[in-house]
């Protein structure tokens, strides 16, 4: 940003707009600094109107924007091409509408999610989504990344919940898609295509939710398997039961030593399979025996009920956003639910080459698998295009067998060696003109989106 001309012209742009904002100290520009490029100034907006104000400004002086929660998911995207003011939504923190007869919630997109859960908590409901970094995660950051967790499977993503949401715009206006009804059915759904988008295109501001009951009792099965194709069957198996299990989760050996459940029984090593089930009242028990009944015929060779399921089901989420140092480097991977097995392989070959075991996560009811590596530091000193080649062939790979690969956290340096979503072949053309559409000037996050949108 330009020292003089444009702080003159961002103080009296938002200070006209009636929006509260200050310079950052150095220390505070490298707190909020995304991959390195660290902005200048912040603002609060403290209603819907002035977030489409604050945004007006900064597109009027060809400043470059970086909307922000709690900044639990900033690592994710490619680098930004400039950044010169954080848009906080930490002022926007309102439950709006709650109608626990309708099963439906409006709020703030400033609000936490575990603030909105202890809301909805008191009449025993929730809003059915468990991503990394609950406690802290706001519910714009989540739309905007797509967060999701284990529940996945039994609840839908966070964008199938989503049923409405009000937008800034860097025109300055704030638009509504969907409603605060479950049944919106008229018009373009453009809840779906905002979330995900990574604040490239509007800057969620409120947004609407079906919610659930919260289930009677629940219990968690885990079978041990020496294999994975005998852990495949276990799997297959479940799926194709009446038991509906709301998460069904993959563990290797590395996945269960971080999260502290090698120890089940059985001994150490080999794979774990973890099935959450709901039911009320007796039911509960016969879905646990079911569910260690089709993992001892399909070969396990122990099966356990975990004892702290909620605790347990928590962790597993924390793991898949978990970064440990400077060498962390996480990838997620969406692939067809056959190929589970082989892409779990696969990454731990790809960790014999950057000398370190991953630590795998495969939701095996969705196709998502999680590897984080912690790599040393013989990968990290001016190894960055060996790091950017194993990758690549990885993904390489992965294409043949349907799959695709999102780097979402990495050391700084190797975001100038590889895009870290991928190619998205031909919708990348539509995704290029929705940007121009909606942020003619690049303003909001510019580059850090696929392609460098």
């Amino acid at each position: 940003m330009a020292e003089l001309l444009d702080r003159a012209g961002l103080a009296a742009g938002l200070e006209s707009a009636g929006v509260g904002w200050r310079e950052l100290t150095d220390a505070e520009r490298e707190d909020y600094a995304v991959d390195d490029v660290a902005p200048s100034a912040i603002c609060w907006p403290a209603s819907l109107d002035e977030a489409g104000r604050a945004l007006a400004v900064a597109d009027r002086l060809g400043l470059k924007v970086a909307p922000r929660g709690a900044g639990t998911k900033v690592g994710l995207g490619n680098a930004p091409r400039g950044c010169d003011l954080i848009v906080s939504t930490e002022r926007l923190n309102e439950i709006v509408d709650y109608a626990p007869a309708n099963l439906t919630v409006t709020v703030q997109t400033g609000v936490t999610l575990a603030q909105l859960q202890a809301k909805l908590g008191e009449a025993r409901q929730f809003l059915p989504i468990d991503p990394p970094h609950a406690g802290q995660a706001t519910i714009g950051g989540i739309l905007s990344t797509n967060a999701n967790g284990p529940r996945r499977l039994g609840y839908g993503s966070v964008r199938d919940l989503v049923i409405g949401t009000k937008a800034a715009t860097t025109s300055g206006k704030v638009v509504k898609a969907g409603g605060r009804v479950v049944k919106n059915v008229a018009g373009y759904d453009l809840n779906k295509l905002y979330v995900g988008s990574l604040g490239t295109l509007v800057l969620l501001v409120e947004a609407s939710f079906k919610i659930a009951p919260k289930p009677e009792g629940q219990t968690t099965v885990a079978g041990r398997f020496a294999s994975l194709d005998a852990l495949a069957e276990a799997s297959r198996a479940i799926l194709h039961s009446p038991l509906l299990p709301s998460a069904l989760d993959v563990l290797n050996a590395a996945a269960a030593e971080r999260l502290g459940v090698a120890g089940l029984p059985g001994g150490r090593g080999g794979y774990l399979l973890a099935a959450l089930g709901t039911a009320p009242g007796g039911a509960l028990q016969r879905q646990r025996d079911d569910f260690a009944r089709l993992f001892t015929t399909a070969g396990a060779s122990s099966t356990a009920t975990v004892e702290d399921s909620d605790g347990f089901w928590s962790r597993v989420s924390a793991s898949q956003g978990e970064d440990v140092g400077i060498g962390a480097l996480r990838t997620k991977v969406s692939v067809p639910l056959a190929e589970v097995p082989a892409v779990a392989r696969l990454l731990e070959r790809t960790g014999q080459t950057l000398v370190a075991p991953p630590s795998i996560i495969a939701r095996a009811g969705t196709g998502i698998v999680y590897a984080g590596w912690n790599l040393p530091e013989s990968m990290l000193n001016g190894n960055s295009g060996k790091l950017a080649n194993a990758l690549a062939e990885a993904r390489r790979q992965l294409q043949g067998r349907g799959g695709a690969m999102v780097v979402e956290n990495c050391p700084p340096d190797l975001k100038d060696h590889l895009d870290v979503w991928g190619d998205v072949g031909p919708a990348l053309d539509i995704m290029r003109r929705l940007k121009s559409a909606l942020d003619p000037h690049d303003t909001l996050n510019p580059g850090r989106f696929v392609g460098g949108i």
